[in-house]
């Protein structure tokens, strides 16, 4: 027993002194403990970083879904509107025209819905006089009559089926023009319509030029 005691004061002494040995001096704990808040610091930026991104997914994918909802609607409303040709209505445009053949004799008269001043139908009587050719597009068609919609203002021309029996040949009236389409009219010096065809680009155009 006394023989062993002198062991066991060494293994002491020598896990003592390892002890002493591996313990972390003041400057090496500092330095871990600095590297400790700059690892915590770059996963909290990464953090953020990566919250911020996807919020702006998120705003991205909710923007591109607001325009994509937009157009899908007004492509439903103008879907809706070659559904429904009796919603028509003439009272949207600033001047009607109404050209048509009685007895062989062409008429033509002019109504102004907005205002009835004199002065403003005159000028719209002369500036008819000052047209030649022009485009309109197809607003509304019933039978024996067309609805016509001028590209350059607020003016629609009603053609009556006497008219259009004049103006287009066979051929042309064998065409199935669609509501919205656009076509090319002329005048003579006297206000007159003497052709109504579709433009000289090609048919099944919609798009005013």
């Amino acid at each position: 027993m006394n023989d062993s005691q002198p062991k066991i004061n060494e293994l002491q002494q020598a896990y003592s002194a390892a002890k002493r040995h591996h313990k972390m001096s003041p400057k090496q704990v500092r330095k871990l403990k600095r590297l400790s808040r700059l690892e915590n610091r770059k996963h909290t930026r990464q953090f953020w970083l990566r919250t911020s991104l996807w919020a702006s997914s998120c705003c991205l994918v909710a923007l591109v879904g607001s325009l994509s909802l937009q157009n899908i609607l007004y492509d439903f409303e103008v879907f809706l509107a070659q559904l429904e040709p009796n919603s028509f209505s003439a009272q949207q445009y600033d001047i009607v025209e109404t050209h048509n053949i009685v007895e062989g004799s062409y008429q033509t008269t002019i109504a102004q819905q907005k205002t009835q001043l004199d002065e403003a139908l005159t000028g719209s009587k002369e500036k008819l006089l000052k047209i030649s050719q022009f485009y309109g597009k197809l607003v509304h068609s019933q039978e024996g009559v067309w609805f016509i919609a001028d590209c350059n203002n607020q003016t629609l021309i009603e053609v009556r089926e006497s008219l259009l029996n004049e103006l287009i040949v066979p051929e042309e009236r064998a065409f199935d023009y669609q509501q919205g389409q656009l076509l090319a009219l002329s005048k003579n010096q006297s206000g007159q319509l003497i052709n109504i065809t579709a433009p000289s680009s090609g048919k099944g155009l919609y798009a005013c030029p």
